[in-house]
């Protein structure tokens, strides 16, 4: 079975980050997002997937490669933006689909059954059956309205809460048949959800799969804490991860829930948790304490530093007795001098050396 991955798009929500790393490489638990899809698409028997890409296009396939676990990778690069729509038709060309294939987005991450989705999918004969999941509040999303039969008979993009047909939303995850792609115009950008869906749906050709598992769309930065945080919750409201040649010192204090990647070592009276992830290779020294906080890869944290409700990109490095606080965001390769305080809120930008407090919500550019 064949897969697109519609990972195109610019995360500008995820700026200042996203301007060194593309989004499918920000790490969920550690594991970069994805190989959370791939792994979900393994499960379905997906051996070729077309990841359709434009920004650092060059990053993603220089750390994805062209291989995995068995999958093999192929790159379909936008030259301008195509939409949602548009990308499938354009990957087309690089992998021949003759027989139903599985489209994604690129910033979700879902646990979903998609052989049921599958077998659903082909017993129902239709075009395209979307993936649906009940939220909250839909009005950031395509809303479905279902009848009996599961079919979809209205859609509607974005709608007020008020106006909202259901709170069942399109989840992002798909079956379609290829007969879809030639309702898809070539070169210019079209929208799966706005133009080619209200036809489907007019046509009985446009079926909806409930499901219950979880399901994370990480477009925001909010969104992005909330997804780690709840995954690592689901593991155990008491667990402390230590991941391979990871080490703490005896004396330091580690408070669920609490992930230590791989070659990380926190030590001697330092304080990580409750609520923090670290990825490879990272160092909190003396007395520094990291609480409710994502640190990516090879970031130092100094001697009695604190950092609070953050995010800290790779390859950050925090000296002694620098404080940063909630909500501020530090992108890759940052050097921050002894003393600095991050007030909160605050954003810096990549490749840059801080030697002077940053106020609540500025740039540092």
């Amino acid at each position: 079975m064949k897969a697109i991955v519609l990972a195109g798009g610019f995360a500008t929500r995820l700026r200042p980050i996203s301007y060194a790393i593309p989004k499918l490489l920000f790490p969920v638990l550690g594991k970069p997002m994805v190989h959370w899809i791939l792994d979900l698409l393994r499960e379905c028997g997906v051996d070729e997937a077309v990841l359709a890409v434009n920004y650092l296009a060059d990053s993603l396939r220089a750390s994805v490669g062209y291989v995995y676990k068995g999958i093999r990778i192929k790159y379909s690069l936008e030259d301008k933006p195509l939409g949602t729509a548009g990308p499938m038709k354009l990957a087309s060309i690089s992998v021949r689909l003759r027989d139903t294939f599985v489209a994604m987005n690129g910033d979700i991450i879902a646990h979903i059954n998609l052989i049921q989705m599958l077998e659903c999918h082909r017993n129902s004969r239709a075009a395209v059956t979307d993936a649906l999941h009940e939220v909250r509040d839909p009005s950031r999303f395509g809303v479905v309205q279902l009848d009996s039969a599961s079919r979809i008979e209205r859609f509607v993009e974005k709608p007020p809460l008020k106006e909202a047909p259901s709170r069942m939303i399109n989840a992002g995850i798909y079956m379609i048949e290829p007969s879809v792609l030639r309702m898809i115009r070539s070169g210019r950008r079209v929208s799966l959800e706005r133009e080619i869906f209200p036809i489907l749906a007019k046509r009985r050709r446009l079926t909806g799969f409930p499901f219950q598992g979880y399901w994370f769309d990480i477009g925001s930065f909010s969104d992005y804490r909330r997804a780690n945080f709840a995954l690592l919750e689901r593991q155990g409201a008491t667990r402390i991860t230590l991941r391979r040649a990871s080490m703490a010192d005896a004396s330091s204090r580690l408070l669920p829930l609490l992930l230590l990647g791989e070659g990380s070592r926190v030590e001697k009276a330092a304080t990580l948790g409750p609520q923090a992830l670290l990825g490879k290779d990272c160092v909190v020294m003396r007395r520094a304490r990291v609480t409710d906080s994502i640190l990516f890869d090879r970031v130092s944290v100094g001697i009695g530093s604190t950092v609070s409700g953050a995010i800290v990109a790779s390859d950050v490095s925090i000296g002694d007795g620098v404080k940063i606080e909630p909500g501020a965001v530090v992108s890759s390769d940052v050097q921050i001098r002894d003393g600095v305080r991050i007030r909160s809120n605050a954003i810096i930008h990549p490749h840059r050396e801080v030697t002077t407090d940053v106020g609540s919500r500025a740039h540092m550019m």
